[in-house]
């Protein structure tokens, strides 16, 4: 899955903290004001962490990490900003993937030099303006994302604002759209959430005992870049992009087994969570599918935790060599065949 012959790319989850409430994210319980569920368990991969995996050696051959997760928000781990100074010391290019609502600006003018170094860029997540972002980003302050957001590009740092498409939003998109063209945001993304799968309304209560539902937006990003086309980014992305034709190795990849191609086998990019295991990608992490991969094969989980053992080592184990290629094969894994075949994903366009 995973090869020594290209630069890695990885998606890293810091931490499981988040000072958010997002009611459809997977640690909140909606129904109890949108507090944290028993998912939680407040843990960090730490500077140590990075330092002893990450060597100058293996940023070399790392070209770029995501630091983002499932569960919790980057900039609640303790060593966020230590974590970024080593890596970009050693040339990794990095995404921080954030609600914005953490730290104060002085912290964040510290990220954007910090950044700056290797055209890192930071992926603000803010769906709405003042009035909207709160009813799904629970428990963050609009005019705090702002000042942090302002201090970070004064630096000339790079950022990106991410916006999910909701009915209670989609009215402000153009002046979210305006506001961040004047901030100097390099892009501004609309996300296309399949969170709500069948269902036409998502019911939670917020902290102050008000119930209230989201509902899906009645446009699309597709219907948005259309309506912006003549302004839209050359830099649209919507799913994953394909590798180089020049590199075979990953050209296999992209072509894909069974009809599955794989998104992490096509860009070497493996997963790592906050409890430090390392899985194919953030849709299997700590799954009963991926449990059942271990126990088929009759392998220990701890094993695959870089508390345990090197990341180097790892990557190029079994079940990571040829189980899960097995099982593409025989079409036996349902989260592959539901993300990499049928591609049920989040769609996203840059506006």
């Amino acid at each position: 899955m995973f090869s020594k012959e290209r630069p890695y790319r990885f998606h890293l989850e810091l931490t499981d903290k988040c000072n958010a409430g997002c009611p459809m994210c997977s640690r909140t319980d909606p129904a109890n004001f949108c507090k944290a569920n028993d998912k939680v368990q407040k843990l960090d991969l730490t500077l140590a962490d990075f330092e002893r995996h990450f060597t100058p050696e293996f940023c070399a051959r790392t070209e770029h990490i995501e630091l983002g997760g499932g569960l919790g928000d980057p900039l609640a781990a303790r060593d966020c900003l230590e974590i970024c100074d080593h890596l970009t010391r050693y040339g990794v290019n990095l995404v921080v993937s954030t609600n914005g609502g953490l730290r104060n600006t002085q912290w964040w003018e510290k990220l954007g030099h910090i950044l700056q170094r290797t055209d890192s860029v930071v992926q603000l997540h803010v769906d709405g303006l003042k009035d909207t972002n709160p009813l799904y980003r629970v428990n963050t302050d609009f005019d705090k994302i702002m000042a942090n957001a302002q201090a970070y590009l004064a630096t000339g740092a790079p950022a990106e604002w991410y916006y999910i498409l909701f009915r209670h939003n989609e009215h402000q998109v153009e002046e979210a759209r305006d506001l961040s063209r004047r901030m100097g945001f390099r892009n501004f993304v609309l996300i296309d959430t399949i969170r709500f799968g069948k269902r036409d309304s998502f019911p939670y209560r917020l902290p102050n005992g008000e119930w209230h539902a989201l509902e899906p937006a009645t446009l699309t990003s597709a219907d948005f870049e259309k309506k912006f086309q003549q302004e839209a980014s050359s830099s649209k992305s919507q799913g994953a992009s394909l590798p180089s034709p020049l590199d075979p190795i990953a050209v296999k990849a992209a072509a894909g087994v069974n009809g599955i191609r794989c998104k992490s086998q096509i860009h070497n990019r493996p997963y790592i969570n906050c409890e430090g295991f390392v899985s194919p990608c953030c849709w299997m992490a700590t799954s009963p599918e991926e449990v059942f991969v271990y126990e088929q094969a009759g392998l220990d989980m701890a094993n695959y935790n870089i508390r345990n053992r090197l990341l180097s080592d790892i990557l190029h184990d079994e079940p990571f060599a040829s189980l899960y290629e097995r099982d593409w094969e025989t079409g036996n894994n349902p989260i592959c065949n539901r993300k990499c075949r049928d591609m049920v994903r989040n769609t996203r366009a840059a506006v």
